[in-house]
């Protein structure tokens, strides 16, 4: 009888192991958050064929300059990963000679932004790469050669985000400043609120990327005003599965990404915040219906592997990363990131590099008849008049939260978090450690142990 109980007791407990060691996993933890991002490096190696994270980047420089590497190298490096790799570095810069060689006018600006932020994640300095100032040439001083938002809003907005990254100076003889940007930006918001690259209905990725763009100038009460529609805009549009649709009637993993960067860009708890928790479902929990067992993510559930729905996961993941480790927002490079490791995971069952390709192409087939990403879309947009460098002079050198001579007073409304309070939001250690498989394992090897002696003890 007591060999029975016990045999009763140990299924038991092995049971009800299962799910707490699924519940580990959870991506609304740091360690679930980070299990995440190493998934999908490990995806990018076993796809690429690569050994370890150094053999990545050099393959990853076959692609430099182009969206499939670009966003790889801005989201490793901000995850803490060294992306200084000389074959990649080399790419990059023979890039930005094309750039020059082929002509400024040519040459989409967010091409040219997307490559400065991938240079700066690789260590180089875009003032000047090889002779060249790609800072100046991809923001302040675009109006030279073309619009800056010819291309549309996401111009703008990246052009904004590529200052602020490092907090660099505007010269007072640019074309360009950072107020007239932020006012562009502002003119560009529609009657109802919210962005869109085009049309009068606001779309989550723009909106999302304007919002991005437009946080550290929250304390401005006109920017306040805007970021407060949004923010109800986006709690508003999220689906039951916590995630977003945007261009087309199904829920896509891009744009639930783009909400993930923006809120934490926001200050907004992505995990917790009640705004945005629907049916129990948080935007992170909607991001991971997108996750594939080999770590990359598809661009509708259920799909095959896409190319742009892991890399943009991938961005959502770091920025989430560094929201719950107390870090500064995702296109923030003022300061070094911590140190970071990654522990690549082969799958043999990983398909071929080729396949890979062949489900990814077949996947954008699917995408351009139903969805398009602000973040790619390149048709120009009249939505809004450029507008020139103010009358007004004024010294440029902003702080990420500081706001420039011009900026007007007033405090930002209570329902969006101050970027200086993201400390504030460091993940519980308490949680995390009642979340840590080993926490778990070690109370169920307790209780089960408890229960053997007392079975063993009352069979004597």
């Amino acid at each position: 009888m007591g060999k029975r109980f016990l045999a009763i007791i140990t299924v038991f407990l092995i049971a009800i192991t299962a799910p707490f060691t699924a519940y580990t996993k959870n991506i609304n933890t740091l360690n679930g958050t980070k299990s995440a991002v190493e998934g999908v490096v490990s995806y990018k190696c076993n796809a690429e064929n690569a050994s370890d994270f150094s053999e990545l980047l050099d393959k990853l420089s076959a692609g430099a300059g182009t969206y499939s590497s670009d966003w790889y190298y801005i989201a490793f490096s901000q995850y803490g990963l060294n992306c200084k790799n000389k074959k990649s570095i080399d790419a990059l810069k023979n890039k930005v000679d094309e750039f020059y060689s082929k002509g400024l006018a040519d040459v989409k600006v967010t091409d040219m932004q997307r490559v400065a932020f991938a240079l700066s994640a690789c260590g180089v300095d875009i003032t000047d790469v090889n002779g060249h100032n790609l800072l100046a040439d991809a923001t302040y001083n675009r109006a030279k050669v073309k619009p800056l938002n010819s291309q549309g809003l996401n111009a703008v907005a990246y052009a904004l985000l590529l200052l602020d990254s490092k907090n660099y100076t505007v010269p007072s003889n640019a074309v360009t400043t950072r107020d007239s940007l932020i006012r562009i930006l502002l003119k560009g918001e529609l009657s109802d609120g919210g962005f869109a690259l085009f049309g009068s209905n606001p779309d989550i990725d723009m909106t999302s990327i304007a919002m991005q763009a437009l946080s550290p100038y929250k304390s401005r009460s006109n920017v306040k005003s805007t970021l407060n529609k949004c923010v109800d805009i986006l709690s508003s549009r999220q689906d039951s599965t916590g995630g977003y649709k945007s261009f087309s009637n199904e829920i896509s993993c891009e744009s639930t990404a783009q909400v993930v960067l923006c809120l934490t860009s926001m200050g907004i708890n992505p995990s917790t915040d009640s705004r945005f928790v629907k049916n129990g479902k948080s935007v992170m929990d909607g991001l991971m219906t997108f996750k594939l067992s080999n770590g990359s993510f598809c661009h509708f559930k259920n799909g095959n592997t896409d190319n742009m729905a892991t890399y943009q996961a991938l961005c959502a993941l770091v920025s989430t990363y560094r929201f719950m480790n107390g870090e500064k927002s995702f296109y923030d490079f003022t300061e070094k990131t911590k140190p970071n490791t990654v522990k690549i995971k082969k799958n043999t069952k990983t398909k071929s590099s080729k396949q890979q390709k062949k489900n990814s192409s077949q996947t954008k087939k699917n995408r351009a008849s139903s969805s398009v990403s602000s973040t790619e879309y390149q048709q120009p947009t009249d939505k809004v008049e450029f507008e020139t460098k103010s009358s007004t002079k004024t010294t440029e050198k902003p702080t990420s939260s500081k706001t420039e001579k011009t900026t007007e007073s007033g405090t930002i409304a209570s329902d969006i978090s101050d970027n200086n309070s993201i400390t504030k939001h460091k993940y519980n250690s308490d949680k995390e450690k009642r979340n840590n498989p080993l926490y778990i394992d070690f109370a169920v090897l307790t209780l089960a142990y408890i229960v053997f002696v007392v079975v063993k003890r009352r069979g004597k």
